[in-house]
C-alpha cells in the first residue's frame, strides 16, 4: 500500500514543475571614451610582450608572469562584462622585451592576418615591472609588566612596485591604428617583524597576489576605455508545459519577438487550462515590458492574476 502511494504522488509531483527560461533586451548603452565606427563589433587580443629582465640580488624572480597575464585576462573578463564587443581568440606572436618602451606599430599585413575573425585587435605592446625594497626601524615600547617597559626594535619592510603597460587598438579590417594608450602605477605594502628575514618573507608571500591586482586593475582600465557598456534588462519566461511555451520562448531566445508574442497569443486562443493560461499572459506581459508599453504589460498582468495566483508575481514584476 505504501508503495503504491508512492507511485501515485509522483507524477504528480513532477507534471507541476514548469521550466522558465532567461530573456534579455538592450535598455541602453554607455559610451566608452574612445568612440568606435558602429559595424566594429568583435575584439581579439594580441600579447606582443616577452618578459626577459636581467635577475637581481634581491632573490625574487623579475620575471614573474601574474602582473602580465593578469592584466590580459582581466581586460577579456572586462569585455565580456560589457556585454558590446564579443571576443575572439587570443594569440602570443611580434614579440619583444618587455623594457618600458613601444614597440614599431604592426604593419597593415600583420594586422589584417594576425585580425581573422574580429574587427579589432587589442594589443598589450609595452610593459615594464620594477620591485624595490626598503627596511626601516620602528622603535616602540613593549609592556613587561609592573609598570615596566622596554624598547624593541621593529622591522619593517616596503616592497614598492612600479609597473607600466602600454596598449594599441587596430582595426583589424583596415589595418589602421585606433588607439595608443600608456598607463603607469606606483604601488607599496610593507610587513614588519623583530627580525628582517621574517620581513621579507611576509613580503615574498604577498608578491604574486599584489603583481595579480595590479595587473587586473590595469586590464580592466583599458577595456573600459575602448568598449562601450550594454545595459540589459532580464527577466524570465515559461519555457513549457504546452507547445506554445516551448516554440515562444524558442523565438524569444533568438530574438525573434514577434513571431513569440504571435505564438503566445495563439496560445491564449486554444489553452483551456488556467495556470498554463496564466503562464501565456505572463509571457505577453514581460515582451509588452521589453516594448515599454507599460500600461499593456499591466493588463497582461491582471489577466495572468485572474488566471492563477502565479500571475501575482507578474504583476509585482511589471509594476501593477
Amino acid at each position: 500500500m505504501r508503495f503504491k502511494l508512492i507511485l501515485f504522488i509522483l507524477p504528480v509531483i513532477f507534471s507541476s514543475c514548469v521550466t522558465q527560461q532567461k530573456i534579455s533586451w538592450e535598455t541602453g548603452i554607455t559610451e566608452a571614451t574612445i568612440k568606435l565606427p558602429a559595424e566594429l563589433k568583435s575584439i581579439s587580443v594580441l600579447n606582443r610582450v616577452r618578459l626577459a629582465y636581467s635577475f637581481n640580488n634581491m632573490g625574487l624572480n623579475p620575471n614573474v608572469p601574474d602582473f602580465m597575464l593578469a592584466c590580459i585576462n582581466n581586460f577579456k573578463n572586462q569585455i565580456r562584462r560589457q556585454k558590446f564587443l564579443s571576443l575572439s581568440n587570443t594569440q602570443e606572436k611580434y614579440k619583444h622585451r618587455a623594457n618600458g618602451q613601444f614597440p614599431d606599430t604592426l604593419t597593415k599585413n600583420e594586422i589584417i592576418s594576425t585580425g581573422i575573425g574580429s574587427d579589432i585587435i587589442a594589443s598589450l605592446e609595452m610593459l615594464d615591472q620594477k620591485i624595490n625594497d626598503t627596511y626601516t626601524i620602528d622603535i616602540r615600547r613593549e609592556n613587561l609588566g609592573n609598570k615596566t617597559y622596554r624598547e624593541v626594535d621593529y622591522i619593517v619592510g616596503k616592497r614598492t612596485i612600479k609597473v607600466k603597460t602600454g596598449w594599441r587598438l587596430y582595426n583589424a579590417k583596415s589595418g589602421s591604428l585606433i588607439d595608443q594608450w600608456e598607463q603607469d602605477k606606483t604601488y607599496f605594502y610593507e610587513a614588519e617583524s623583530l627580525e628582517r628575514s621574517r620581513a621579507t618573507s611576509l613580503l615574498n608571500v604577498n608578491y604574486k597576489r599584489e603583481m595579480f591586482n595590479l595587473g587586473a586593475e590595469l586590464g580592466r582600465q583599458y577595456a573600459q576605455r575602448i568598449s562601450p557598456i550594454k545595459h540589459l534588462q532580464t527577466r524570465e519566461v515559461y519555457a513549457s508545459g504546452n507547445l506554445y511555451l516551448e516554440n515562444g520562448a524558442k523565438a524569444a531566445a533568438q530574438e525573434k519577438w514577434d513571431q513569440a508574442q504571435n505564438t503566445w497569443l495563439e496560445g491564449v486562443e486554444f489553452e483551456v487550462k488556467r495556470k498554463k493560461l496564466a503562464y501565456l499572459y505572463h509571457n505577453l506581459a514581460i515582451n509588452e515590458e521589453r516594448k515599454g508599453n507599460t500600461n499593456k504589460a499591466r493588463e497582461y498582468a491582471r489577466l495572468a492574476a485572474n488566471q492563477h495566483p502565479v500571475g501575482v508575481k507578474t504583476q509585482s514584476i511589471v509594476g501593477f
